[in-house]
């Protein structure tokens, strides 16, 4: 399982438990992501690195949806923890079969 936590009023909001939570999943098996809407620019980023360290991997959305900038970096992400998922963006359909997940498009 892929889990993407995100860093701005989510992971800011408790570094600690976020950082315990992200290595209970890691210790499990599973993968975690920190996936913000920031861009990967200074000094947008220095705060971001600072704070993950080496905990996990890093995906800056910037501009972009955040679904589609882990898509961009080769992750399929199954769960999202997140304060505003609007930002998450759109599910494709081929993706949630994929997950096989019931999914109805609704535009």
């Amino acid at each position: 399982m892929t889990i993407a936590i995100d860093f701005d009023n989510t992971f800011t909001l408790d570094p600690d438990l976020f950082r315990d939570t992200a290595q209970s999943f890691l210790r499990r098996g599973h993968r975690v992501i920190i996936v913000t809407g920031r861009s990967d620019d200074a000094p947008w980023n220095t705060e971001v690195r600072q704070a993950v360290r080496d905990l996990c991997p890093i995906v800056f959305a910037g501009l972009s949806w955040k679904r589609q900038a882990a898509i961009a970096e080769g992750y399929i992400v199954d769960v999202w923890i997140d304060d505003m998922p609007e930002y998450i963006g759109p599910q494709d359909p081929e993706l949630a079969q994929h997950k096989g997940a019931p999914y109805i498009a609704r535009h």
